[in-house]
């Protein structure tokens, strides 16, 4: 069975979404409870969009729609997160919406390095939290 985890600057991050006046991004957490509910491990490390490769691990920039805005996963959020090659493990590292207050249009490189590097410290210190994928 996949378990699921996330580094700190996932958490804040989504605290920060979910705290946006107006509730703009207040669906943010169903949309990926949606997307990740009933998938096999296959079909998540199976993404098109895969921005590093290494070793053991795969990066996904993975397209989430926002449906209380009205928006398609072009529009939407990103989410970023790391699944392992070898065991059922995924850890979300980022997210960030396309659209609206908060909106951010790319994760640059120096971006992908420091979050990579927040999960081995984080991985190394046992501060990884599981996430509640239900």
């Amino acid at each position: 069975m996949t378990q699921f985890f996330s580094i700190s600057t996932f958490r804040k991050r989504l605290t920060d979404l979910l705290s946006v006046k107006r509730g703009v991004y207040s669906n943010v957490r169903k949309e990926i409870v949606k997307e990740f509910t009933g998938k096999s491990i296959e079909e998540i490390r199976q993404n098109r969009d895969m921005i590093l490769l290494q070793d053991d691990i795969t990066v996904v920039k993975l397209r989430l729609p926002d449906k209380k805005m009205r928006l398609s996963r072009k529009d939407g959020y990103r989410l970023i997160y790391l699944v392992s090659r070898e065991v059922e493990v995924v850890t979300f590292l980022d997210i960030y919406p396309k659209n609206g207050p908060a909106q951010q249009l790319d994760l640059s490189e120096n971006n992908l390095k420091e979050l990579l590097l927040e999960f081995i410290q984080e991985f190394e210190l046992g501060l990884l939290l599981c996430e509640n994928i239900e």
